[in-house]
């Protein structure tokens, strides 16, 4: 479920930002830190698509699962659900407000689900590995655009 509204904890977050870089001036109506503002909004924005992304190739994976052979099975829902939990803690870290510690540890799950996802997809074939490689693939850009909230 997609929102167009940045979280609190990410705009106050981006407010301090702004205001720290502005030496902690009140004055928004610079250009510049307005651009910033804009440019910290579209990271959340772009970061919040991707987990969005990623669950929708989560539910895609597991509609792959019948028919996959028992000893495939175990590896694929285990990366499924290590992609799972990796993608919660990605909206967790875009809604934190220690965001830094947050987006640390989101990241390092994301890591270990795509290094899962990709063992169970080097088991099977078809549209299942497919399924696999794709959600992969949205656990990499969003690990991308949760990085590049960060920085």
């Amino acid at each position: 479920m997609r929102t167009d509204r940045i979280p609190a904890a990410a705009a106050a977050a981006g407010t301090a930002l702004v205001l720290a870089l502005a030496g902690c001036s009140t004055d928004v109506d610079s250009p510049e830190l307005e651009q910033l503002g804009e440019s910290i909004s579209s990271a959340v924005e772009s970061a919040q698509a991707s987990v969005d992304d990623a669950r929708g190739a989560i539910d895609e994976a597991r509609a792959r699962l019948e028919g996959v052979a028992p000893e495939a099975r175990a590896g694929i829902e285990d990366a499924i659900a290590s992609s799972t939990t990796a993608i919660d803690d990605a909206q967790a870290a875009l809604d934190a407000a220690d965001a830094s510690s947050a987006v640390a540890e989101a990241e390092a799950g994301l890591a270990d689900a795509r290094a899962k996802l990709d063992a169970a997809a080097a088991n099977v074939d078809g549209v299942t590995r497919s399924a696999l490689e794709a959600l992969s693939a949205k656990i990499d850009e969003l690990s991308q655009r949760l990085e590049a909230t960060a920085s």
